[in-house]
């Protein structure tokens, strides 16, 4: 039985660190032991399964740490408000040590020029289970207390849902676009930030229910949103508004994938919705200049992209 809970952790390992490679997070530190300097923790050392370091895109002058933690079963999810609990209370136990320690200045030492250091936490809460129907806990610990002694400035989870929507959606670009980076938005934080497409994924778009992405293109760059829902008429509207205020300055082609979309009786609706949108913003006279594409990332046999 212990070899196979080994068997099963190492499994879990291998799978979380794809994640990590997907986003673009790279020269990881993997499977450190840290000194554990908080008496009242009551543990000689904590475990960090991961750890990435990089200046923060969104925040000028910021340097980032991510502390990931992988929890992986052979099992459906079960007991998940206690387990959930005891998983967050030791990764944010772990983010307090390592905010803490030695190793993590040593580490920061290697990226002068940030005044501000911010730790954050990612906890992977996965699962063998290959069924849809209890993919997502959020529903079970979204009235969970945070005890309040813990400190941390903010964990991230990642359950087989948003697991199964990150590695889907990201996957399906990457195949159709090959290259691509990571769309920064302008902020008051990083006003002045000359960093718009990166090959890394902020840390803050993990759980995010939008992602923007950038390829390039003949004509500059093609500006592509995943959409962490399924598509309606209305959430077409507010998304593709969003994508022409973010990057009308050096886009006119757009992509939007949903998570379910049907040509046939949604294709409707999204001629309707470019035409709106064109007249709100005083671009009719040029709306022939602009393509949308809709679809969504897990595509069937129904779903084929609509191209307006």
């Amino acid at each position: 039985m212990g070899e196979f809970s080994k068997y099963v952790g190492e499994v879990g390992e291998e799978i979380v660190n794809d994640f990590l490679k997907l986003f673009g997070w790279k020269n990881l530190c993997s499977n450190k032991q840290l000194d554990c300097c908080v008496g009242e923790h009551a543990k000689k050392t904590h475990g960090i399964d991961a750890l990435y370091v990089y200046n923060s895109m969104l925040q000028k002058q910021s340097l980032v740490s991510v502390v990931v933690s992988a929890k992986y079963s052979s099992v459906p999810y079960d007991k998940v408000k206690t387990t959930f609990r005891s998983h967050f209370k030791d990764l944010a136990h772990t983010i307090e040590c390592y905010s803490k320690s030695q190793f993590k200045r040593t580490i920061t030492k290697q990226f002068p020029g940030s005044s501000r250091k911010e730790d954050i936490g990612v906890l992977f809460y996965l699962n063998n289970d290959e069924s849809d129907s209890s993919d997502n806990i959020k529903s079970q610990i979204i009235n969970h207390r945070i005890d309040s002694t813990l400190k941390f400035n903010a964990i991230h989870l990642i359950d087989n849902a948003r697991a199964k929507f990150l590695y889907n959606s990201i996957n399906f670009i990457k195949k159709k676009h090959g290259e691509i980076s990571f769309f920064c938005l302008n902020t008051t934080l990083n006003v002045s930030s000359s960093t718009r497409h990166s090959k890394i994924m902020p840390v803050e778009y993990i759980t995010s229910p939008i992602i923007p992405i950038s390829v390039p293109d003949d004509n500059g760059r093609k500006f592509i949103l995943i959409c962490d829902f399924n598509y309606s008429k209305e959430s077409l509207g507010l998304v593709y508004k969003l994508a022409r205020k973010l990057c009308s300055d050096f886009a006119n082609h757009y992509e939007i994938y949903f998570n379910k979309y049907n040509k046939l009786t949604d294709s409707p609706s999204v001629d309707e919705v470019k035409m709106t949108q064109s007249f709100e913003d005083g671009s009719e006279d040029v709306v022939g200049d602009i393509t949308l594409i809709v679809d969504s990332y897990n595509s069937t046999f129904r779903s084929i992209s609509d191209e307006k």
